[in-house]
C-alpha cells in the first residue's frame, strides 16, 4: 500500500537558522520520496519602520531596499535553498517554491500561505531573541506560536544531529493529537527511535482514562481497546505509531520519574537519550495553565539545540 504523501512548508530567508532547517529536514527526509517540501520567503510591501542594522540576520524579510531589489534578494534566497537541498540529496522534484508579499506581519503570511497549500506542518528556525528584542521587533517562531494552533508548528533551534524523538504522553487529547501526527509524517520509516515518556510533575493533576472523548476522532471499539487499562497512557500512543508502520522494536517506553517541574523533567529525559526533536500536544488558551503556565509553553522556552514539534 503506497504511503500519503506530505507537505511541509519552510520559511527561509539566507540565515544560518533556515539553513539549520534544512539541514534538519534532509537528515529526517532525504530518503524518503513522500515528504515533498514548499520554501516560502516574504518581502515587505512598504518601507520598513525598522532599521536593517537592527534584525540584519533575524528578520525573515530582505533587507534591500525597493520592491524588485527585495524581490530579487528572495529569489536568490530561495535558489540558494533548493540547491542545498538538492546537494544534501533531496530531488528537485519534491521541492517547490513561492515569494510572498507580506506587510509588517510575516507570521500571518506564512500561516495564509501553509492554509492555502493545505500543508501538514509549517518549519521555522528560531532567531534566539532575548525578552526586550521580541518586545520591540517581534518574532516569527513566537507570533506563530500565539496564532497557529491548526496547523502543526516545527521550531528548529541550533544545529540537530540525531534522529531520536522525545515524545511526552500524558492520556490527554493534545498529547494523543501530537502522536498521531508524529504517526503521520514518520509513517512507514525504520531509521528513527521513538522515546514515550511521562513525568510525574508534583503540580500537575493526573489525567484519568476516559475513552469516550475520543471517538469522535477514532472508533469506538479503538479508543475503549487502546485507551484503557493500566498502562493507557502509553498503550494507545504506541499502537498509533505500530499501525503507521513504525517498527515495535524502535518504540521505546521510558520509566515514570518525578520532577517538580514537568518541562525540566522532559527536556532532561530529551538530553538523555540524545533525541534531536521532543513532539509535544498544548492545550487551547481557554484550558487554565496554572501559575507557571504550560508545560509545552515552558517546554518551548527552555529547550536549545533541539527540533520542537508543537501540535494544538
Amino acid at each position: 500500500m503506497p504511503l500519503m504523501k506530505k507537505q511541509l512548508l519552510i520559511a527561509v530567508d539566507g540565515s544560518i537558522y533556515s539553513s539549520q532547517s534544512l539541514e534538519y529536514i534532509t537528515l529526517l527526509f532525504a530518503d524518503n520520496p513522500d515528504i515533498n517540501f514548499h520554501l516560502m520567503t516574504c518581502i515587505s510591501v512598504s518601507q520598513s519602520v525598522i532599521p536593517a542594522a537592527a534584525d540584519s540576520s533575524n528578520s525573515l524579510m530582505p533587507l534591500s531596499p525597493g520592491g524588485e531589489k527585495k524581490k530579487q534578494s528572495a529569489q536568490y534566497y530561495l535558489q540558494n535553498a533548493t540547491d542545498k537541498l538538492i546537494r544534501l540529496q533531496i530531488a528537485p522534484e519534491r521541492i517547490d517554491s513561492t515569494v510572498e508579499m507580506s506587510g509588517y506581519n510575516i507570521a500571518a503570511a506564512i500561516q495564509r500561505q501553509a492554509e492555502h497549500l493545505l500543508v501538514d506542518c509549517i518549519l521555522v528556525g528560531r532567531r534566539g531573541l532575548n525578552t526586550l528584542s521580541e518586545m520591540l521587533l517581534g518574532s516569527v517562531s513566537t507570533t506563530l506560536l500565539k496564532k497557529c494552533h491548526e496547523i502543526p508548528l516545527w521550531i528548529i533551534d541550533g544545529e540537530v544531529t540525531n534522529k531520536n524523538f522525545l515524545a511526552p504522553v500524558d492520556g490527554s487529547l493534545p498529547c494523543l493529537l501530537a502522536i498521531d501526527h508524529l504517526a503521520h509524517i514518520m509513517e512507514g520509516q525504520k531509521d528513527i527511535t521513538i522515546y514515550l515518556f511521562h513525568c510525574l510533575h508534583f503540580l500537575g493533576k493526573k489525567i484519568e482514562p476516559n475513552p469516550e472523548s475520543f471517538y469522535h476522532i477514532w472508533d469506538k471499539e479503538w479508543c475503549n481497546t487502546h485507551l484503557t487499562g493500566e498502562d493507557h497512557l502509553f498503550h494507545g500512543p504506541k499502537q498509533l505509531l505500530i499501525e503507521a508502520g513504525i517498527p515495535e522494536n524502535k518504540i521505546v517506553i521510558l520509566p515514570e520519574i518525578s520532577d517538580l517541574e514537568a518541562a525540566h523533567g522532559i527536556i532532561r529525559q530529551a538530553e538523555k537519550h540524545q533525541c534531536g526533536t521532543i513532539v509535544i500536544g498544548r492545550r487551547g488558551d481557554e484550558i487554565a495553565k496554572g501559575i507557571l503556565g504550560g508545560v509545552s509553553d515552558r517546554t518551548i522556552k527552555h529547550a536549545q539545540d533541539i527540533a520542537l514539534w508543537v501540535v494544538g
